[in-house]
């Protein structure tokens, strides 16, 4: 037992002066009984580094009655390699020893499922697995080096172990919960705010000032943090890193720094106007500028003027939400807008001369004779004018024709006269041959033929 405790001193000494592991002395130790039985009960006479080359590699794990690989990796037979792949990684995070530390079971777990991996994700291991079962998939793994059980490609020679071999493309940070290395810049977070405009001020642009809660960088440290002559150390704890590195089993879990939160610098005299944060809160006024023809419910982003970054990291951006008034004369829809314009029965029928407003002012603008109910004219280029273009919106004229609900005499014998004098020249109103209702009263016609059909 002296031999064996000195035998596995030795090795542990040198799997650390090579960087195989820095926890290889656990892993041994954990394992004696199967290195016992290789290297010193069967008493070869080899040098001890080949003893490392053919032997140091997790066992092949002891199941009573092993399972089928793929229904251990959860995959149909005919899984791509990426399916197998991601079925692995979903398993080893959900079963992993250092994760599941009250679970006795884990280890097993985590060998089966690597093991499982190793032969399904390798072409060749697959097929002769497919071919021959567990037998034929441990052979392979034996002839080339590997390891059953193991991790995919084996511990070959003792050299060039990289645990990145099995986790290529992942982080294996992000995989088993680790911390990463020093806590990177951060941009500060944006701002929200809302602004109110009156219609014409969103039409023609204006400047707005606007003032809101937030942080801005300390003027007396510089947003350092540090009581003002002074500069922040670096971290003793970490190196200036802003991570604490672990072993555990096979893997290296590196964690943030609890010493200086991950910033590789420490404070040990803080700026007393802003306690430390670099940063100090309150209200804040920015100028902004608000381009023409910014339509309700647009933001405006102001790059820069958000909450200030940590550990570094840029301001963040505030955004400004915008509202816009209704006119009592103009609707808008889009860049266009709409306005109604009431006209007499006179002015309808006789045509006129009206002065009508614009975004830009007045315009006279002529009223047909005729003019029908609901009739419109196109002003081009009299709208509103784009935000993200050189081009300008129309203003469209809408005529309401207004219909007197309350004549006098004289008014009511006029239009009598004009009634009659309408019938002499154009026929009566029910005339199939009346210039204005003679599709109506066509279209009526054919109505009550069709339907005496069905009264009959």
């Amino acid at each position: 037992m002296n031999y064996n405790k000195y035998l596995l001193r030795t090795i542990n000494k040198k799997c650390i002066s090579r960087g195989y592991f820095t926890t290889s002395k656990r892993f041994l130790y954990n394992n004696r009984s199967t290195f016992s039985s290789r290297c010193i009960l069967n008493q070869q006479e080899q040098p001890l580094q080949q003893y490392i080359k053919r032997h140091f590699r997790p066992s092949t794990p002891s199941f009573e009655e092993k399972r089928d690989l793929y229904e251990v990796l959860g995959v149909s037979r005919d899984a791509s390699k990426q399916d197998i792949k991601k079925a692995f990684y979903g398993l080893a995070k959900k079963y992993h020893p250092d994760t599941n530390s009250g679970d006795p079971n884990a280890h097993k777990h985590f060998a089966e499922i690597s093991n499982a991996y190793d032969v399904l994700y390798d072409d060749k291991k697959r097929q002769v697995y497919d071919m021959a079962g567990h037998q034929g998939a441990t052979a392979e793994n034996m002839e080339h080096g590997g390891f059953p059980g193991g991790f995919p490609g084996g511990f070959q020679g003792g050299e060039n172990i990289n645990v990145e071999d099995l986790f290529g493309g992942f982080d294996l940070n992000d995989l088993f919960g680790g911390g990463g290395g020093r806590s990177k810049s951060t941009q500060g977070s944006d701002i929200q705010v809302n602004l109110h405009l009156d219609f014409m001020e969103a039409v023609n642009g204006c400047e707005k000032d606007i003032s809101f809660y937030g942080g801005s960088k300390c003027t007396p440290c510089d947003g350092s943090g540090a009581k003002p002559g002074t500069k922040p150390q670096t971290c003793k704890n970490c190196g200036g890193t802003g991570t604490q590195t672990r072993s555990n089993g096979f893997f290296q879990m590196a964690s943030t720094c609890r010493t200086c939160k991950g910033s590789g610098k420490v404070i040990k005299e803080h700026c007393s106007t802003c306690k430390g944060k670099g940063v100090n809160q309150g209200q804040r006024t920015v100028n902004i500028k608000v381009p023409p023809g910014i339509n309700n419910g647009s933001s405006i982003r102001v790059p820069g003027q958000g909450e200030p970054g940590l550990k570094g990291g840029r301001r963040g951006n505030l955004f400004v939400n915008v509202t816009v008034s209704e006119h009592e004369l103009f609707r808008r829809q889009g860049n266009d807008i709409h306005l109604d314009v009431p006209i007499t029965l006179a002015q309808a029928i006789l045509g006129d001369t009206v002065t009508i407003p614009t975004l830009s002012g007045e315009v006279d603008l002529k009223v047909p004779k005729g003019t029908q109910p609901g009739e419109k004219r196109v002003l081009k280029n009299k709208g509103i004018p784009s935000v993200n273009s050189n081009g300008t919106g129309s203003q469209y004229i809408h005529f309401i024709v207004n219909i007197p609900k309350n004549i006098n005499s004289k008014q009511e014998e006029l239009i009598k006269e004009f009634d009659q004098e309408d019938k002499n020249h154009n026929g009566p109103l029910d005339s199939l041959s009346h210039p204005i209702l003679s599709f109506w009263n066509k279209a009526m016609k054919r109505w009550r033929e069709y339907s005496n059909k069905f009264k009959n």
